[in-house]
């Protein structure tokens, strides 16, 4: 099958590229490697006749459209706000995910093959998970040894004798293709397996870079997999659950996967819970609402087991709920996959697993690994020491000070050390023959290298059959690492490409599965930690906005009249200017105005710059991704771009600003445009008016509350009424005779008094009471809809009187009220659970 690459990467011509001949000779002049493989792409001098497709975009593409494919990849990477691990020392900056143009392709044929070893092995583990942790009679009979299993920290004995509705309900596979061409299998994802969403959002980045190629190239879809994916979950539910409430606990958004995680819940449509979000009453586990608790039947995890309960298992832990295990016991609730499922994930059963397939599905493997020796065993352990030099030792319960080490790349000095260690504990160890894992093309700034390819397989359980994912999450390593290709070891990712057969109907791939209707919930359940983050997205969203219209206003004054002392409109400046100071708390050198706005529009550090803004708006939405638009993040990435590249100081600040605008009016539209005006939008809502509202009162009190010289106090009204975007109201009512005379009372009208203009703190407070309402506060909604009352009631022409002290009274009475409202919706609905800690007792028999 082949196509015509997309033209928005085939930018160089066909005849001056030569890509594939450059690859065949870095190949060709890499010196022997025994843990190295085939090449996926070409075999000799010619290219595999599978990768025909590949090769051919390749071709058409030249070193310049490659370059530009990897740039766009980059660029969309960035735009869509995928990332990978935490970074940097405030937590904030998270490392983007590193994605290559180029698919991994595979033919029908081939993807069938693999599909049914996967289907095999989930079945496999399935029934070995059961049995582990039910009669154990694999144990008894001498299967498996029991000091693999019960000396893996991966069984868990206060889970055992629980029988998990649904056993394991999703799963994962590593693999990799041996020098024969089979697929071997790497390692086994049982617990809490990760790379799902990442694979969706490889897909939706790569049909973008390679637009033209995809359209034209009959793949196996991966949107089936999801509906599949929720359906079996949903399925997992206690049976006395008639709608079963599902949520995705998470460690937070300081997990490497975070971005993964709230993805999936999107794709899934669950929750995304955090330990704070849930609590166990009366013998089951409740998700936290806003003032109210809703049951929650499956607890699909993303929190390592032993990290659950601090109850029943690591008692330090802050990520779980105590009494989970208990829950689980009482079968109020499933937790899946099950909590002891990582016994699996265990090496040591590696050499053990075809005697175990013949044992409990009377077949042989399909999918197998390759061959492994126990050390536990005394034959085992003599053929381990005998070969070590050319085998991988394995650690049945690896961590970060042991690792899998290959024998032959160890000096002399590490590899007595590490064979007198597995001598002393040999139960611990297990010796594999390496994998020589099969290269594939990686776009690199100097062109295509080779790459080790490792194959992530997904699948899920629903009504007793195994779905695959029809492609998966593959990664690929160039650097020095010989044994780990992994995200964390930084290896690069690849969508993965199943072509569809000829035969094929529309939608291959997809099993058909659809979420069932079922009978609307009255309410959307918001836990604390969603509102309040909600409620803060939108306070940064207008605090940015509205530090970016000042320092606009600002900036511009400062061009025309910073260099013209004592004139009226260089006194007006310095008020603005005091204003934007009073209200950011930056700090700044009167003599240098020029410095002091950029400061207060770029320096990171300053808890009110524009900068800082945004970098918690940005925060603020990572926290809340599930809650969220896909098309907020490419805004925000413009955003981001924005401000990390302000111009020097000899340059106008006036562009980047306009710039910065653009972008958070985009960030208003999309947030306005697509979220239901249900509790979320509430929480949401609420804090944008209430932000706006203390601003706009912040702004009249730090310039229009003081009476000053007619001349300056003209010009610093026009100024007011510009940051308010009221100035051509201001005008139009002027020149109509419709608005009051005087520009202070038309600007104070506007600002303050004004229901009809958005930009106004009567607005805002009528649109906080509605907030509020929604939300299902009566109680600070009729503590917001008095003030909104006393706003009404106020006497214009009585409030701008004589030296304005009245204004300014009036101005610190709302003030004081709006932040009252902040407080008591802080306190009523965002509460967080106290610290959860449970001490250890020590019994001792005393005499």
């Amino acid at each position: 099958m082949t196509s015509s690459p997309d033209p928005a990467v085939a930018a160089a011509p066909a005849a001056a590229s030569g890509v594939l001949a450059a690859y065949r000779a870095r190949l060709d002049g890499r010196e022997p490697d025994p843990l190295r493989g085939e090449d996926e792409l070409v075999s000799g001098d010619d290219v595999r006749p599978t990768q025909r497709l590949l090769a051919d975009a390749l071709e058409a593409m030249g070193q310049g459209g490659l370059m530009a494919a990897r740039a766009e990849t980059r660029r969309l990477v960035h735009d869509d706000g995928i990332r990978y691990g935490v970074g940097g020392s405030d937590g904030i900056h998270d490392r983007h995910w590193r994605l290559d143009p180029l698919p991994v392709v595979l033919t029908a044929e081939e993807w069938a093959g693999i599909e049914r070893g996967v289907q095999q092995r989930a079945a496999l583990l399935d029934a070995l998970l059961d049995d582990l942790y039910g009669d154990r009679l694999l144990l008894r009979r001498g299967v498996i040894p029991a000091e693999v299993v019960l000396g893996h920290p991966g069984f868990l004995r206060q889970v055992d004798g629980i029988r998990s509705r649904g056993g394991l309900v999703l799963g994962a596979h590593d693999l990799g293709r041996d020098s024969d061409g089979s697929w071997r299998v790497l390692a086994d994802r049982t617990s809490a397996p990760s790379g799902a969403g990442y694979a969706m959002a490889n897909r939706r980045v790569t049909t973008r870079v390679l637009a033209g190629l995809h359209r034209s190239t009959e793949l196996a879809r991966l949107r089936g997999f999801f509906h599949t994916m929720s359906a079996a979950v949903r399925e997992a539910a206690p049976p006395t659950s008639e709608v079963p409430r599902v949520v995705l606990l998470s460690p937070g958004p300081m997990s490497e996967t975070a971005y993964d995680q709230s993805f999936l819940a999107s794709l899934l449509g669950f929750p995304l819970a955090e330990s704070d979000d849930l609590t166990l009453r009366d013998g089951r586990v409740w998700l936290r609402a806003a003032g109210r608790l809703e049951p929650v039947d499956v607890v699909l995890r993303r929190v390592d087991p032993e990290y659950c309960d601090s109850l029943d298992l690591r008692a330090d832990s802050q990520l779980g709920l105590p009494g989970l295990v208990e829950a689980t016991r009482q079968g109020t609730v499933t937790v899946a996959n099950p909590l002891g499922a990582q016994v699996l994930e265990n090496p040591g059963l590696t050499p053990f697993l075809p005697a175990v397939a013949q044992a409990l599905l009377g077949e042989d493997l399909e999918l197998g690994a390759k061959p492994a020796w126990w050390c536990g065993d005394r034959d085992g352990l003599a053929h381990v020491v005998a070969n070590f030099d050319r085998l991988v030792l394995r650690p049945l319960a690896p961590g970060r000070e042991v690792e899998a080490q290959l024998g032959g790349a160890l000096s002399a000095e590490d590899r007595d050390l590490l064979r007198r260690r597995i001598e002393a504990e040999p139960w611990a160890w297990v010796g594999q023959e390496p994998l020589p894992l099969s290269t594939t093309p990686v776009a690199t700034p100097t062109g295509l290298v080779p790459g080790r390819l490792v194959l992530r397989t997904f699948w899920a359980q629903r009504d007793g059959e195994r779905h695959v994912m029809p492609g998966g999450l593959a990664r690929a390593a160039t650097g020095p690492s010989r044994l780990q290709v992994s995200s964390s070891a930084g290896a690069v990712a690849k969508d993965v490409w199943v072509l569809a057969p000829e035969t094929a109907e529309a939608g291959w791939g997809d099993p058909g599965v659809r979420p069932e209707l079922v009978a609307v919930r009255p309410r959307a359940v918001v836990a604390p930690r969603v509102a309040d983050n909600l409620f803060w997205l939108g306070r940064y969203a207008e605090r940015a906005e509205a530090a970016g219209r000042i320092l606009r206003v600002c900036d511009d004054l400062v061009e025309d009249h910073a260099a013209r002392p004592g004139t009226p409109g260089e006194q007006a400046m310095r008020a603005l200017l005091a204003a934007a100071t009073a209200i950011t708390r930056v700090p700044g050198d009167p003599a240098q105005p020029r410095q002091h706005v950029r400061a207060m529009v770029v320096d990171p550090q300053q808890s009110g710059s524009l900068r800082y803004a945004a970098d918690r708006l940005g925060d603020a939405a990572q926290r809340v991704r599930d809650q969220l638009s896909q098309d907020i993040w490419h805004v925000l990435s413009r955003l981001d771009r924005t401000l990390a590249h302000v111009p020097s100081d000899e340059h106008q600040l006036q562009p980047r600003l306009y710039d910065v605008l653009e972008s958070l009016l985009a960030v208003s539209g999309v947030i306005a445009e697509s979220m239901v005006r249900d509790e979320t939008w509430g929480f949401l809502d609420g804090g944008i008016r209430l932000e706006r509202a203390q601003f706009t009162v912040a702004l009249l009190a730090s310039t229009l509350a003081h009476e000053r010289p007619p001349i300056i106090d003209g010009q610093l009204t026009e100024a007011v009424l510009e940051v308010g975007e009221s100035i051509l109201t201001h005008r139009r009512r002027t020149v109509a005779g419709e608005g009051p005379v005087w520009p202070i009372h038309s600007a104070v009208s506007l600002l303050l008094l004004d229901r009809g203009n958005p930009r106004s703190v009567a607005f805002s407070v009528d649109r906080l009471v509605e907030d509020l309402r929604l939300v299902g506060d009566d109680v600070l909604a009729a503590k917001a809809e008095a003030l909104a009352d006393h706003i009404a009631r106020v006497d214009l022409v009585d409030a701008c009187a004589g030296d304005r002290s009245g204004l300014g009274e009036i101005l610190a009475e709302v003030r004081a009220t709006l932040h009252a409202v902040s407080d008591d919706l802080t306190r009523r609905r965002f509460a967080r659970k106290t610290s959860q800690r449970t001490l250890p007792i020590s019994w001792a028999v005393t005499s």
